[in-house]
């Protein structure tokens, strides 16, 4: 238990040092890919921010209830997740990295409201 709560401990301090919130830091840590640059960085920090900011807080809303049951609205999702990480993402990723990273946060927000977990009830 005391080791749990060390690591928990350690990743809020990430979180704090790289400026995101820990949902933004779990987004972020799925589309960082190695040997970015310092302004690559940024923008993939960017894209984590403006993605869960566009999924959570602006219209039209996207993650209704049950949103993954339904096959429109799962496209629509997957959507504005392509969208926020083409308008955002570092021109190094290519198009077999991006739908590498779109298809993970996808799985992931599929998995979270399908459990009812987190951000995307």
């Amino acid at each position: 238990l005391v080791k749990f709560t060390h690591e928990m401990k350690e990743e809020d301090e990430r979180a704090v040092r790289a400026g995101l919130s820990e949902d933004e830091l779990e987004l972020y840590d799925i589309i960082k890919q190695d040997k970015l640059t310092e302004a690559e960085t940024q923008k993939v920090k960017l894209a984590a921010k403006t993605l869960l900011k566009r999924l959570l807080q602006e219209h039209p809303k996207v993650l209704v209830q049950d949103w993954y049951k339904d096959t429109q609205t799962q496209r629509a999702v997957r959507s504005i997740v392509e969208q926020v990480l083409d308008e955002n993402l570092p021109d190094s990723y290519d198009r077999r990295v991006f739908k590498e990273k779109c298809d993970s946060l996808f799985e992931l927000m599929v998995d979270y409201a399908a459990n009812g977990q987190k951000w995307a009830a």
